[in-house]
C-alpha cells in the first residue's frame, strides 16, 4: 500500500491545534530584551507628564506678545529636573533650558538666538524675531494616560526604553520555552573537530539552536549521537524529559539506519503526522507526549531549515501568545521556473529585491536540500503549489521574507 503524505497546510493546521501555554513570569524591564509581552501596554502617564520647552530661550506669556522687552528674573534659570515652582508676571521672562519645564503662568518660549540682552536698571530681553510657534511641548501631547504604548510582541531596544520613559521598573513576559536539540547519523561531526572520510560538519543544530535564541527560547544542545538506536533513546529520553520542546535533526527517513521515528514512538510520543507532500522537508515527524512537543526534521540543511520555517517557528510563536501569520505577498519572477517533480508543495529559496514600485523575485543557483552554501544568498522564499511544473517570467508568484 502507498504511503500517503499530508498537505503542508494541513499539517500547519495540526501543528497549530496543538499548542501549550508554557506560562509567564515578572522581569525587570533591564531584562526585557527580547522577550515576548504577556499584555498589551497601556501609558502609566501622560508623555511628556508636563509642559515642557523644546529649546533653549526665555519663557514668557504669549498674551505679551505685541511686547518687544521683558524683564529678565535675573537670578532664576530653569533647567531640566528643576522642580521649584518659580512666578513669572506679566511683562517678565525668565532663562529656561531644552526640557525643562515650563512655569505655570508662561505659554510660550523664545528661542535665544532670536534675542538682545539690554543692560538697564533691570535687565532686558528684547525679542529681535517673532516666533511662529510656541516652543513648547504640551502635558499629554505624545501619549496620554491610558493610551496603548506598545502592543504584545517582542521587544526590542526602542520598546525598552518606552517602557522605562513611562515608569515601568517590572512587566510580565512569557516564560522562556525550553528547547532541546538533538543532532544524529554517522556522517555527522562536530564543529571543531576533524573530518573523517564520508563526514560533514553539523550545520544543523547550531542554525536550530540560534533560530529559537532568537525566538527567546532557553535552548540548548544536547550533542550529536550515531545511528545507534539506544544511543538515540537514551538522549531523546532526557530531552523530552527536562524540555517544553525537542528538535531532532535526522533519521527520521525511511533508511535502514534511520530510527528516530521509532524510539519516539516506543518512548511514548503521540504521533500527530509523518511525511508531508512539501519539498524540501517530506520526512517532517510532529508529536506530542503531554504538554511537550517533538518535531524530528530532515537531515539536509536547507531541509530542516524551511521545516522549521514554516512549521516550527509558528509552534512557538503561538505558543507565546503571538499571532502567526506566513505573511506571504505578491512579486514579479524574473526567469522561467521550471521543475519535475510538481507532486509536492515547494518551497523554494530566493532572492526578492525592490525594483522601484515592484517586488521581484530572482531565483538562485539551488538544486537540492543539501545547498547551504547556496543557501546565502537567499533572502526569501518562492511557494510552489502542488500540480505547477512550469512558471513563465514576468508571472506574479507567492513569496515571503525570510
Amino acid at each position: 500500500m502507498a504511503r500517503t503524505f499530508l498537505h503542508p497546510d494541513e499539517a500547519l493546521k495540526l501543528v497549530l491545534e496543538n499548542i501549550e501555554d508554557y506560562g509567564e513570569e515578572k522581569i525587570s524591564v533591564l531584562d526585557s530584551y527580547n522577550r515576548v509581552l504577556v499584555n498589551d501596554i497601556y501609558a502609566l502617564n501622560d508623555d511628556p507628564p508636563f509642559n515642557k520647552s523644546s529649546m533653549d530661550g526665555y519663557a514668557y506669556n504669549k498674551e505679551d506678545e505685541n511686547k518687544d522687552n521683558y524683564v529678565l528674573i535675573e537670578d532664576k534659570i530653569i533647567y531640566a529636573g528643576l522642580s521649584e515652582k518659580i512666578k513669572v508676571n506679566r511683562g517678565e521672562c525668565v532663562k529656561i533650558m531644552t526640557g525643562a519645564m515650563l512655569p505655570e503662568n508662561c505659554n510660550a518660549v523664545q528661542r535665544v538666538e532670536w534675542t538682545e540682552k539690554i543692560e538697564d536698571e533691570k535687565t532686558i530681553i528684547k525679542f529681535t524675531k517673532k516666533e511662529i510657534s510656541n516652543n513648547v511641548i504640551k502635558k499629554g501631547n505624545n501619549k496620554k494616560i491610558g493610551e496603548k504604548i506598545i502592543d504584545k510582541k517582542f521587544l526590542l531596544p526602542k520598546d525598552i526604553a518606552i517602557l522605562a520613559g513611562f515608569g515601568f521598573s517590572n512587566i510580565d513576559v512569557k516564560k522562556k520555552i525550553k528547547v532541546a536539540v538533538v543532532s544524529t547519523g554517522d556522517e555527522i561531526a562536530n564543529i571543531g573537530e576533524s573530518l573523517k572520510d564520508g563526514q560533514i560538519y553539523d550545520a544543523n543544530a547550531p542554525m536550530l539552536v540560534s533560530r529559537t535564541l532568537a525566538l527567546s527560547c532557553d535552548s540548548k544542545f544536547y550533542g550529536k549521537v550515531n545511528d545507534n538506536e539506544k544511543e538515540i533513546k537514551d538522549i531523546l529520553s532526557k530531552a523530552i524529559e527536562e524540555n517544553d520542546i525537542v528538535l531532532i535533526s535526522g533519521g527520521v527517513s525511511m533508511g535502514d539506519f534511520d530510527y528516530v521515528h521509532k524510539e519516539l514512538l516506543e518512548l511514548g510520543v503521540k504521533q500527530i503526522f509523518h511525511g508531508l507532500a512539501m519539498k524540501p522537508g517530506k520526512p517532517l515527524f510532529f508529536g506530542k507526549l503531554g504538554k511537550k512537543a517533538v518535531f524530528a526534521l530532515p537531515g539536509n540543511t536547507v531541509s530542516s531549515f524551511m521545516t522549521f520555517e514554516i512549521m516550527v517557528k509558528a509552534y512557538i510563536l503561538s505558543c507565546l501568545g503571538l499571532k502567526y501569520e506566513s505573511s506571504y505577498t505578491n512579486a514579479v519572477l524574473t526567469d522561467e521556473f521550471n521543475r519535475k517533480d510538481d507532486e509536492r508543495l515547494e518551497y523554494v529559496p530566493v532572492k526578492l529585491i525592490h525594483n522601484n514600485t515592484k517586488l521581484e523575485v530572482r531565483l538562485i543557483n539551488y538544486n537540492n536540500s543539501s545547498m547551504i552554501a547556496s543557501f546565502s544568498d537567499a533572502n526569501g522564499i518562492l511557494k510552489i503549489d502542488i500540480g505547477i511544473s512550469n512558471i513563465k517570467a514576468g508571472s506574479i508568484v507567492d513569496v515571503r521574507f525570510l
